[in-house]
């Protein structure tokens, strides 16, 4: 088995960038007892306002305002800076968690790999920066411990306090380290998230732990040169490919040829496979992907 401290030497991607880039788009009555405004059916400010609702997310603690550009959130104590991209109408819409590879930054995932173009499509982006661990991540503490999964769990709560996001369409991506933060949280937190898309993440054996419930995932990779430092993204998407694949979990597995890269079709990629899964639902792909993903997707 490979030694996690392989992980060490992850290929820093801050000097390589994808080629290729796309945009698009997306995406009360009154009633009461006596009087229209201000009783307790009210549509504005009342019992029934979704903020007043139970937080599908939990509680709601020590939230930042959330808008587009740089967000900083006391998270447990320790200070979180995030980039944040809105779209157009951002109440009810999903949320798309984008996580950074070694050595790199919010902005360079958002930009390079084209995920701030997501909000094109309706999402809420988010793109935390690194708290300094020693794989930019924490993808091997999965207890209350681990700072990244604390603000994974923070950011959720504050997002539906601000915007009632979809509680049913809550997604993960990110490549490099990101991947493998990526393969963590399906791992570690596949009771909230419709479905994740690690690109150039997967997990060994010896690092993988059974998704609580079942979770599609979307499994990216550059094929046999998709390696650095000793470690073997190949053999890891390979391998957590066939691990979910025992546990009955919906895997398409995506082998493009450009080693250790994102792929120019990443964004084109994302939309289609998340925006047809929710969370609780079966894979309308099960029968077969649609026309417009990768001829090298299967």
């Amino acid at each position: 088995m490979r030694s996690l401290l392989a992980l060490l030497l992850l290929l820093p991607l801050s000097a390589c960038a994808p080629n290729g880039s796309r945009g698009g788009g997306q995406n009360s009555g009154v009633g009461d007892d006596d009087d229209a405004v201000g009783d307790d059916d009210d549509a504005v400010g009342d019992d029934d306002d979704a903020t007043d609702a139970v937080n599908p997310f939990g509680d709601a603690l020590a939230c930042a305002t959330f808008s587009t550009g740089t967000v900083t959130m006391d998270v447990d104590g320790l200070s979180r800076t995030m980039e944040v991209e809105l779209p157009a109408d951002p109440d009810g819409a999903p949320v798309l968690f984008a996580w950074h590879w070694l050595n790199g930054d919010a902005t360079q995932t958002l930009d390079w790999m084209g995920i701030r173009e997501m909000a094109d499509f309706g999402y809420v982006v988010v793109a935390p920066e690194s708290a300094g661990a020693a794989f930019e991540w924490d993808v091997s503490d999965p207890s209350d411990a681990n700072v990244d999964l604390a603000l994974f769990d923070a950011v959720l709560p504050c997002l539906w306090e601000q915007f009632a996001v979809d509680a049913d369409r809550v997604y993960s991506t990110g490549m490099s380290a990101g991947g493998l933060m990526t393969t963590f949280l399906t791992m570690h937190r596949a009771e909230v998230l419709a479905a994740t898309a690690p690109f150039s993440g997967g997990a060994e054996l010896a690092y993988y732990s059974r998704p609580a419930e079942p979770i599609p995932v979307l499994v990216t990779w550059g094929g046999p040169s998709d390696s650095y430092g000793g470690y073997s993204f190949d053999s890891a998407s390979r391998a957590f490919i066939d691990l979910l694949d025992e546990d009955g979990h919906f895997v398409v597995a995506c082998e493009h040829t450009a080693g250790h890269l994102p792929p120019s079709e990443a964004v084109d990629m994302l939309v289609s496979f998340l925006g047809d899964h929710r969370k609780g639902t079966a894979s309308p792909w099960a029968d077969g992907i649609p026309a417009g993903m990768p001829s090298w997707c299967e």
